[in-house]
């Protein structure tokens, strides 16, 4: 009889792809963590847990940063606020909370990617949502709270570099990651799989 896998089993096994980057992170080997953790964004999209692969593509794309590959990183940034901002289009109808939510977070990586535009068009998404949920004081309140968020990204050049490269193999890994999950840094999909999983689902609680 199989033995059931339990929650310690997960977090204790070494083929667990979160556990090891973080293990590769603290062991300041940031080119293996930033390979673990776009295996393990790539491994949650196919599981349709879209907040956890933004969380470990920004961690990937913070190891980038950590080693020097700002342009790297900032590709990552990107697709991390892309992945929140489409989380905040499908929670909304759920969860206002939470799409507020995931909408500062896609403002707050669009800013770190250096994408204004993008993170403009968050910036007026997030104060209209606010705005309808509270007339009165809902706009003031957002506009104070993504000025927060914005002042709290830490400039990038000030991050400290180590001797890690920009390789062949960071840019092929990065690309390999975008060709897994079809989001480009032009919005356009192929074959729109992003946009076809959250229709998935939505039709699924329908």
């Amino acid at each position: 009889m199989k033995k059931l896998e339990t929650w310690m089993d997960r977090i204790t096994n070494e083929s667990n792809l979160w556990l090891n980057a973080i293990k590769m992170e603290d062991e300041g080997d940031y080119l293996k963590a930033f390979v673990f953790y776009l295996k393990d964004s790539t491994e949650c999209i196919k599981q349709n847990s879209f907040v956890r692969a933004a969380l470990s593509c920004s961690c990937a794309a913070d190891c980038l940063a950590m080693g020097g590959n700002l342009a790297g990183a900032r590709q990552l940034y990107l697709q991390t606020g892309i992945l929140y901002e489409n989380n905040a289009v499908h929670v909304i109808g759920n969860s206002v909370r939470e799409a507020l939510w995931s909408y500062q977070e896609a403002y707050e990586f669009f800013n770190l990617a250096c994408e204004n535009n993008k993170a403009q068009h968050i910036y007026e998404k997030y104060v209209s949502l606010s705005r309808k949920i509270n007339p009165f004081f809902g706009e003031k309140e957002a506009m104070e709270s993504l000025r927060i968020r914005k002042a709290d990204v830490e400039p990038q050049s000030g991050i400290h570099t180590s001797n890690m490269q920009v390789s062949a193999d960071v840019d092929n890994a990065i690309k390999n990651f975008l060709n897994d999950i079809s989001v480009t840094s032009d919005d356009k999909s192929n074959p729109h799989i992003i946009e076809r999983i959250f229709n998935k689902i939505s039709e699924a609680k329908a």
